[in-house]
């Protein structure tokens, strides 16, 4: 795998999820397309799609499956930046933004049943439906934790680590475990699978979390003011209530009065009381520790290392 293969299968994917759904109601069918076709990474269908040919089986029989794996994360992100209050999304105003809520939630709602649909459609493996469908589960919890976490004062790293887990860990180990199963792959395989997109999952939030302090609207592709002003606990605001909760609590108190010199001196703070460096050092330990687990596998890996290698090297 090199990067002329990721972009060769981010082209199927492109190609196979703006037809999804193209006959409904006119208030559906733009709000859909207008969702699945706004670009992004495809960071989780491409798993699928790799994990599945590192264990046997071809791309084109993984595609249904990571088209449900995205189509899935897409309605999270919908119904989450209607909570979150977020106004764009890969650099186009969120959907709740261009149109208005009602249309959010509906949207999100027929892109889920979209998704289930797709799986019952192909001759799929009893588990994979079982898998999604407990994924799906696990994802809202998650996310019913940050919500939870904006209101209570002190959390610890355990607990923001278990929330991550379970928000975006748990779906990139569900697009990793849905390849093996449609490759047949054994238990031991498809749990090391499931359990390396965790562990990437965990870092790559984290890596989110520094990203969306130092770099910019426009790299990101998405607001990135509303974690400050709600309240949102991050790895790197946890380290600092921890190690400068004085110094931190001024900078919060100087973001609502004027966002982009509490900003400012938040990302001095991290700098200087050294949370950036340790918040690096989480992300490539936990990088790490999944290629260790790979490596432990009866696969040929490759492909998925330098999947690892294309969330080591992010940029937004």
């Amino acid at each position: 795998m090199n990067e002329a293969g990721i972009t060769q299968l981010r082209s199927l994917i492109n190609s196979r999820i703006g037809e999804l759904y193209p006959e409904g109601p006119i208030s559906l069918t733009k709000t859909i397309e207008y969702v699945l076709t706004a670009g992004g990474k495809r960071l989780r269908p491409l798993l699928t799609m790799i994990s599945a040919n590192s264990c046997g089986a071809n791309f084109e029989k993984a595609l249904p499956s990571a088209l449900a794996v995205e189509i899935l994360h897409n309605f999270t992100l919908v119904h989450d930046d209607i909570m979150d209050e977020d106004q764009t999304r890969h650099g186009k105003p969120t959907v709740h933004e261009k149109w208005d809520v009602g249309s959010a939630i509906l949207t999100g709602d027929a892109m889920l049943s979209l998704a289930l649909l797709i799986l019952q459609e192909e001759e799929t493996p009893r588990d994979l439906m079982t898998v999604f469908t407990k994924g799906l589960l696990r994802v809202c919890e998650g996310q019913a934790f940050d919500k939870e976490f904006e209101t209570i004062k002190n959390i610890s790293l355990d607990d923001y680590v278990n929330m991550v887990d379970l928000k975006t860990g748990h779906l990139l180990g569900l697009a990793g475990e849905m390849g093996a199963i449609i490759a047949d792959a054994d238990l031991p395989v498809r749990y090391g699978i499931r359990d390396y997109g965790r562990l990437i999952g965990r870092a790559f939030q984290v890596q989110d979390d520094l990203l969306e302090i130092y770099s910019n609207s426009d790299n990101m592709g998405k607001s990135l003011n509303s974690d400050i002003l709600l309240g949102k606990k991050t790895y790197l605001m946890i380290l600092a209530k921890n190690r400068i909760p004085v110094e931190i609590q001024s900078a919060i108190e100087l973001c609502q009065e004027d966002i982009n010199g509490g900003k400012k001196a938040i990302q001095e703070l991290f700098i200087e009381s050294g949370i950036v460096k340790s918040t690096k050092q989480f992300i490539m330990d936990n990088i790490e520790e999944a290629n260790t687990m790979l490596t432990n596998l009866d696969i040929d890996c490759s492909d998925l290392l330098y999947f690892s290698d294309l969330i080591t090297r992010r940029n937004n």
